[in-house]
């Protein structure tokens, strides 16, 4: 594997260095009194960036792993739940929902397009079985984020008494999430990548009207995934924790270096400053379209929705999505992303997050996609 390669991906993206360096210590204990320490560190720390009161768990796995602890946990069987989608995401959170027996009232939006807020919100009032809300807050497949659709239905969704749960796997950390302002009661994130860490934990927070909900369901069918048992087993005693075993135990093995990791990570978030990390994201995405622009590639959403996090630009006509990456990666070690799903080969999706949202990695980025395109025979028009 070349050493050198430019992870400009939209995740698992590069980390600092200072994160690499965190890791490298023998193994540890998961029941050490230094790592427990160091653990709670990082809710605290977790809290912070999800700028909430709420409970984080701690999970290891992918962003996904969250999604289906979340879906299994706060969904019964049968229960109707309305799923906003408008890329493929979207879908797959809809797709676990299924798996679990949910009865998914879907409405899809056009890839890279608005969600009509007054028909979301027309479906809600009139069908009163909906007990809870989903959607993707940025979608990756799409480079299109959903702040004001976030913020709106999270209020919606507190004045109708329904469960919100948002996925901000590619948002968390480089885009303004506060969690507790928005209402949203189920934060599902990952730590590899706007948060700056590292593949393997998945993060969920949950507030107390999603405990509510748990704690009066009779049969949760999943021994390692059940986020239940993080409540009754390792959530403090002070912040509402049951601690069956009459002391704090983890439910599941905890991956001791990737926490490390992330606590790293986390600490440079605090050091930057929230404003003033999502203002380096939103210039990084700005630059990186700017530039795209300029090279004569047209952006794929909305602008007005184009993501701080990861930008994508249709493929020109007469071009090949998996040669430009090929070249990319070959002539000029930049690693970038294809699409997904019915997108796979009409765009090309560039990361800007924690670690690489910098001009610096977004110039380099854009001078290799210029490069690129003149090999292939794209001019300017």
């Amino acid at each position: 594997m070349d050493e050198k390669l430019l992870l400009m991906t939209p995740g698992p993206t590069e980390v600092d260095p200072r994160v690499i360096r965190a890791m490298i210590r023998p193994s540890i204990y998961h029941y050490d009194q230094d790592f427990i320490t160091l653990y709670d560190e990082t809710e605290d720390l977790l809290r912070s960036v999800f700028q909430t009161e709420n409970d984080i768990i701690m999970l290891p796995g992918s962003g996904r792993t969250g999604i289906e602890c979340a879906s299994l946990s706060f969904v019964e069987r049968g229960e109707r739940v309305l799923a906003i989608t408008c890329g493929t995401f979207g879908n797959w959170f809809i797709e676990i929902l299924k798996v679990y027996g949910a009865d998914v009232l879907t409405l899809s939006f056009p890839k890279g397009g608005r969600i009509d807020l007054e028909y979301v919100k027309k479906v809600l009032e009139e069908d009163e079985k909906i007990t809870t809300i989903v959607m993707v807050h940025n979608e990756t497949s799409t480079a299109a984020i959903y702040s004001r659709e976030v913020e709106a239905l999270g209020c919606l969704a507190k004045k109708l008494g329904k469960l919100f749960m948002v996925d901000t796997i590619s948002s968390m950390g480089g885009a303004n999430v506060p969690v507790d302002r928005w209402n949203i009661d189920v934060c599902i994130t990952g730590a590899q990548k706007a948060l700056g860490g590292l593949a393997g934990v998945s993060i969920v927070s949950v507030s107390q009207k999603a405990w509510d909900k748990i704690l009066k369901r009779s049969v949760i069918k999943s021994f390692t995934l059940d986020l239940l048992r993080w409540k009754q087993l390792w959530v403090k005693k002070e912040r509402g924790g049951l601690l069956l075993r009459g002391r704090r135990s983890f439910p599941v093995i905890p991956p001791t270096h990737l926490i490390l990791a992330l606590n790293e990570s986390l600490k440079i978030i605090v050091d930057e400053g929230l404003e003033n990390r999502f203002r380096r994201h939103e210039e990084a995405a700005s630059e990186m379209r700017k530039l795209g622009m300029e090279i004569g590639l047209e952006l794929f959403p909305e602008e007005a929705l184009a993501s701080p996090t990861v930008t994508a630009f249709k493929v020109p006509e007469g071009t090949v999505g998996k040669q430009i990456r090929q070249v990319m990666r070959e002539d000029y070690s930049i690693l970038v992303a294809g699409g997904m799903d019915e997108l796979s080969e009409k765009i090309i999706r560039v990361g800007h997050m924690g670690y690489t949202a910098n001009k610096e990695f977004v110039k380099r980025t854009a001078v290799a996609l210029e490069g690129t395109l003149k090999k292939l025979g794209f001019r300017k028009r």
